[in-house]
């Protein structure tokens, strides 16, 4: 199968858009205050970001363990089978979220602005 000038034009016309709208729209994000730790939606801490600390929250199947360090946050530990929370590293935005789907517990940035919620997943 052979690329056609029409194939060339529609590929270069997707990079041309990829590039306005990071621009536009990619810049955006603001730095996030607080760190908020909901444990099966219920907050359960809401901590300043500015301050280096790690905390420990129980979930349904034990404990996660977040980190604090340098204005961002993570899950350094948690009793999921994967691990994919741990290995999403850190988030420092304001409306980011790492997630330990399994032990339902969810680590959010908030800031001045909202931006909105990118996914829900029920």
């Amino acid at each position: 199968m052979q690329i056609t000038i029409g194939d060339k034009i529609l590929i270069a016309s997707l990079f041309v858009l990829n590039g306005w709208l990071f621009t536009n729209w990619g810049i955006g994000f603001t730095e996030g205050d607080w760190v908020v730790i909901e444990v099966s939606q219920n907050e359960v801490a809401r901590l300043a970001l500015t301050k280096d600390q790690i905390t420990q929250v129980k979930g349904p199947l034990g404990l996660t363990k977040v980190e604090i360090k340098k204005g961002r946050a993570r899950i350094v530990r948690s009793p999921c089978k994967n691990k994919v929370c741990i290995k999403s590293g850190y988030i420092r935005y304001a409306d980011r979220v790492a997630a330990c789907v399994p032990n339902r517990v969810i680590v959010r940035i908030v800031g001045e602005t909202h931006r909105g919620v990118d996914t829900v997943v029920g």
